[in-house]
């Protein structure tokens, strides 16, 4: 029809491609969102799975699986050994319903060490080592889930000799010169222990799975699509109009 003969002219010809690739661009960042969700829903299934599963012995587990942490992570396990009080570190600004440190111990055991994160202390807790947090002496035989060591977020400034007293987060990497070069690429969430310690610190739950925000971000991208998809044809009608 003549009343829409300006879309010959080269803006208006521009204009609807820029809308086919804008509509094309969202749709398919709708589609990449759920693809997104159904890896995080998969992965959900395995640390499911491995999380409520019962326990095995970290020795059978790195015998099996080695020391890679995507094969560990998630897992729960039990293992015997003996915890450095001395050498313990504070993961600072945790919370456990008010604002504390973590307390994290190196438990050694049969030329291997794993960093344990023993619970929660108040903020005014002394320490490195925490008085009145003191984990048992001698044998220990310890229940929990493995966790993957964490790479965002402040770390912290190391002491004068380089060794750190307290970090920001669990930086496996930045404690491995002062633990040993033994240390495992994942840490151990404490579950319970034999014997038992005191009330502090107070154990962790464990984490939940979640699907994230990809079903909305999907939702979005496809509302997105959804608008230019109507809105520019009503534009071209109103001007031809």
């Amino acid at each position: 029809m003549q009343r829409y003969a300006f879309l010959r002219s080269p803006i208006w010809i521009a204009g609807i491609a820029i809308a086919l690739v804008t509509v094309i661009a969202f749709v398919s960042l709708g589609l990449w969102q759920l693809r997104r969700l159904d890896e995080r829903r998969a992965i959900n299934a395995t640390i499911e799975a491995r999380a409520t599963a019962e326990p095995s012995p970290l020795g059978i587990i790195l015998a099996t699986h080695g020391t890679e942490s995507d094969a560990l992570v998630y897992r729960r396990v039990s293992v015997a050994g003996t915890y450095d009080h001395a050498d313990e570190v504070l993961i600072v600004g945790t919370t456990l319903n008010q604002s504390g440190n973590d307390v994290l111990t190196p438990l050694r055991f049969d030329g291997v060490t794993i960093a344990v994160n023993r619970g929660w202390v108040p903020i005014d807790a002394g320490g490195p080592p925490v008085v009145g947090a003191e984990p048992p002496v001698g044998a220990v035989e310890v229940t929990g889930i493995l966790l993957e060591g964490q790479t965002f977020g402040s770390l912290g400034t190391p002491e004068e000799d380089g060794r750190y007293d307290r970090v920001g987060r669990i930086d496996l990497d930045a404690l491995t010169p002062q633990w040993g070069s033994d240390l495992l690429p994942v840490y151990l969430l404490l579950e319970s222990q034999d014997p038992a310690g005191g009330e502090l610190p107070m154990s962790r739950p464990p984490p939940e799975p979640s699907d994230g925000s990809h079903l909305s971000y999907a939702a979005q991208w496809f509302m997105f699509a959804i608008i230019a998809a109507i809105g520019f044809p009503v534009l071209i009608y109103r001007t031809g109009r």
